[in-house]
């Protein structure tokens, strides 16, 4: 993800003959992608970019369906497996106070709360089971859950986030 686009999501796989796409919503509403019309489909390794026009979308157990102008086979789309959907930074949607974008958490300070620095966010996973903050810390790496009863307090300004972690998390 370029510093000035955002990505809304990822092409998992080609649906149907037609040359539609199953995108995976990273924004919290796959109905997303029916409010742009042009995306920059960005190769995994970020070394190839596409401009691509949006002629529809449906909504199908969870997934955008994304019809992409020019694309009309499934071979096609399949070409584009793990491309991420992108776009304008300035067309990102405005977030609601305690709403954050996942990649704004990369380079923040986790602080336990006494103030002791366990580490920095050096990657963000999203995993079946949820998000989790990729952790360098003193001791190695290490995965925290995105999960309010671990991660309460956040300051974007200080780059800090105040984390209650579970015994041992460290460890593993």
């Amino acid at each position: 993800m370029s510093g000035d686009r955002i990505a809304l999501g990822i092409i998992r796989k080609a649906h149907g003959v037609r040359g539609e796409a199953s995108v995976e919503a990273w924004s919290d509403s796959p109905e997303r992608f029916t409010e742009v019309s042009a995306v920059t489909l960005v190769s995994p390794d970020e070394s190839s970019t596409r401009d691509a026009a949006i002629e529809s979308v449906r909504i199908h157990a969870g997934r955008a369906l994304v019809k992409f102008g020019g694309l009309d086979s499934p071979e096609e789309v399949q070409l584009l497996q793990n491309w991420t959907v992108e776009v304008p930074a300035s067309e990102a949607r405005k977030l609601d106070e305690d709403e954050y974008f996942l990649h704004d958490l990369i380079g923040l300070t986790l602080m336990d709360d006494l103030g002791v620095a366990r580490g920095k966010v050096i990657e963000i996973e999203e995993t079946g089971g949820g998000v989790l903050l990729v952790i360098e810390g003193p001791r190695g790496r290490f995965d925290v859950p995105f999960a309010a009863d671990i991660c309460t307090k956040f300051d974007l300004e200080a780059r800090t986030i105040v984390v209650n972690l579970p015994e041992g998390i460290e460890d593993l």
